[in-house]
């Protein structure tokens, strides 16, 4: 299971502190590779580009809390979060603010990990279908499932079960899988080898 990519949040300012409206213009205004757009968002979009040509954007809220979205891998969000940081350190120095002292990394967390995982051969996934429906029923089993070809190509569920509400599972019949909600690697890993690799091995498309 490969991770694409990671959502992150923070808070910049101590406690419930905002930012005023001349330091968040501040930001806006001094900032590098940042966008500000009241009228259509009213969050500060910064874009901070990294290895491989990929970009990880930072929407900055006045409430002081920034939410990262395109963030490689979990391990990589500390680093992330603090180059906004600095970045919007330096917009405060150059626009002579006093707060600075202020600015810091607070509360990290990683809200959502998207992994992906492609079998080696199609799947029946009329056949995984049918043997969710039939764990539900049976009480083996508590998820939403949901399958109608005619709409969506592929098999979705969600996961009912306890540290697990959150994440959703798509099996497309070319063998690629998608999973998303997940909050860290360990819950990824748990959930792929324990539940979703043995499911998928008893159904190939024959």
């Amino acid at each position: 299971m490969n991770i694409e990519n990671c959502t992150c949040v923070f808070k910049i300012l101590p406690g419930t502190q905002r930012f005023t409206s001349e330091n968040f213009l501040a930001i806006a205004r001094n900032g590098i590779n940042t966008e500000y757009n009241p009228k259509r968002f009213h969050a500060i979009i910064m874009r901070i580009r990294h290895a491989n040509y990929k970009t990880t954007a930072a929407l900055i809220f006045q409430s002081s809390k920034v939410v990262l979205t395109g963030v490689p891998r979990p391990e990589f969000a500390l680093r992330m979060a603090w180059k906004v940081t600095r970045s919007i350190q330096k917009s405060y120095s150059a626009a002579k603010c006093k707060e600075v002292w202020a600015i810091s990394v607070r509360c990290l967390k990683v809200t959502n990990i998207v992994g992906s995982f492609r079998c080696n051969n199609k799947l029946s996934i009329e056949q995984i279908y049918r043997h969710l429906k039939i764990q539900n029923k049976l009480k083996k089993m508590n998820k939403q499932i949901f399958y109608e070809p005619t709409i969506f190509p592929a098999l979705r569920f969600k996961m009912m079960e306890e540290g697990y509400k959150a994440v959703s599972i798509l099996i497309y019949i070319s063998g690629r899988v998608i999973m998303t909600g997940l909050t860290s690697e360990k819950q990824l890993n748990n959930l792929f080898y324990n539940f979703l690799i043995p499911l998928i091995n008893k159904f190939p498309r024959l």
